[in-house]
């Protein structure tokens, strides 16, 4: 039964709740700058929560510039998708299905009852602390303590679905397009988990939409047969064509305007930027933040950038920065400065003190901030090669920045999947991303005349 009651929370407390979460959301992801798009979203959006069992919350739907593949809700109608999650849709009941979902999550108050149970963690960073002896590092995923952004248990995602599937069949889309978006995004899954295995990585999946059911799951076609008594099959279903036509030219993968990360290396074109971190060292690109753990995951790096007014005194700048600084040494740089030192703070709350490494690189007006957790004394080689490491991008390097785009192509009698992808701009699993993000895995082709999405 949707709208029970919350551990005793009335909607206005869950209403304020969402709008803070929403704050922070918009610190770690950027919103996908493409007004159209996101109008879609909203439109959609705005079409499924007005057939909700809470159609008088104000709802906010937000296309968020990441390639996750992911979509999420907060309490009070806050509803994202990733553009990643949008790149492996083919049609717009696939997207009403996902937002669908998302919006019974809302209904059935899930995002709500988990709120009520974990504080807000406001203004988080790549890295907030070191765990003494267990060598673990808290990171940004832990922000709204992981619970609101990851999967709910099977009943509740169920819940969500059979709510789903109630909104879009009455908005006219087809509820069984929900089964076809399992698919979709358990054939992603596969592949990204055999793809980590074969890097010998850790799989970083997606956070649990439809995750809790198998792709026969009985249950599931049970509340999706049961949805259909809501569609007015008399008019015709909304047309799926401006879904590809709007997402004709999105980006995939790594984000331009975020920098793009090459192993250990990251390359950002409109900073005209290079930051190199140690070999092996994961690599974690954010808004805000950008930063690598070592394998062991006791060192962290990270790096921030600031505008100034030249000439900037670095000691100076550190100091009011960091407070206390120490042992201050200059680095190797083919910018206007660079510098590294030891500083030291006191921890409001315990009073005691605290050291870490930080750095400092400027370029003109730009002041490039690095800072360590993990070893608190210099010289450190690790923390000094990456301050040494950030510059501008040569020539040969300036390719490695550019972003890749989504592109509509019509198939012609002789095209396959392999010559598709023979002509898109992809390093590795080419034949495999051309199928998912098709909806062809694990071995469609195209028919001459269908619309196609390649890689540019």
């Amino acid at each position: 039964m949707t709208g029970r009651p919350t551990l005793a929370r009335s909607e206005s407390w869950e209403i304020d709740q969402g709008a803070r979460y929403h704050q922070e959301i918009l610190k770690q992801y950027q919103v996908y700058e493409d007004p159209e798009l996101q109008a879609y979203v909203d439109r959609i959006g705005q079409k499924l929560a007005k057939q909700s069992h809470r159609s008088h919350l104000n709802f906010t739907f937000t296309l968020l510039d990441s390639p996750e593949v992911n979509a999420f809700a907060l309490p009070g109608g806050y509803v994202y998708v990733t553009r990643g999650i949008m790149a492996y849709m083919t049609k717009e009941s696939h997207l009403a299905g996902v937002i669908g979902h998302e919006i019974g999550h809302v209904s059935g108050l899930h995002g709500a009852e988990r709120a009520a149970q974990q504080p807000i963690v406001a203004g988080a960073t790549l890295v907030v602390g070191v765990a003494t002896g267990s060598g673990d590092l808290m990171q940004a995923s832990q922000m709204l303590g992981g619970a609101l952004m990851s999967g709910y248990g099977r009943n509740q995602e169920l819940e969500s679905d059979a709510l789903g599937a109630e909104y879009i069949a009455k908005t006219n889309y087809n509820p069984d397009d929900m089964i076809d978006v399992i698919g979709i995004l358990k054939n992603q899954e596969l592949f990204a988990r055999q793809k980590a295995e074969e890097q010998g990585i850790a799989y970083q999946g997606y956070h649990g939409l439809f995750s809790t059911h198998p792709r026969n799951d009985q249950r599931l076609q049970q509340v999706i047969r049961e949805a259909a008594k809501y569609r007015d099959t008399a008019n015709p279903e909304p047309d799926d064509g401006e879904f590809l036509r709007l997402t004709n030219g999105m980006a995939y993968g790594q984000s331009e305007s975020q920098g793009i990360v090459r192993g250990n290396k990251f390359y950002h074109k409109d900073l005209d930027l290079y930051v190199e971190f140690p070999i092996g060292w994961q690599v974690i690109n954010q808004q805000a933040v950008l930063g690598a753990v070592s394998p062991d995951r006791t060192k962290v790096v990270q790096m921030q950038m600031d505008s100034v007014a030249p000439p900037v005194n670095a000691g100076g700048y550190l100091q009011s920065k960091f407070g206390s600084v120490s042992n201050s040494q200059s680095v190797p740089t083919s910018e206007d400065q660079a510098v590294a030192a030891v500083a030291t703070q006191t921890d409001p709350n315990t009073g005691q003190q605290r050291s870490q490494l930080v750095g400092l690189v400027t370029r003109g007006g730009q002041a490039f901030v690095v800072s360590a957790a993990g070893k608190t004394y210099l010289p450190d080689q690790e923390f000094l090669s990456v301050t040494k490491s950030i510059r501008r991008l040569t020539k040969a390097e300036q390719p490695l920045a550019r972003g890749r785009e989504i592109k509509l192509i019509t198939a012609k009698r002789g095209d396959t999947i392999a010559s598709l992808a023979a002509k898109s701009n992809l390093d590795e699993y080419a034949v495999e991303q051309i199928r998912l993000i098709n909806n062809l895995y694990p071995n469609g082709e195209p028919q001459a005349g269908q619309a196609i999405k390649i890689i540019k």
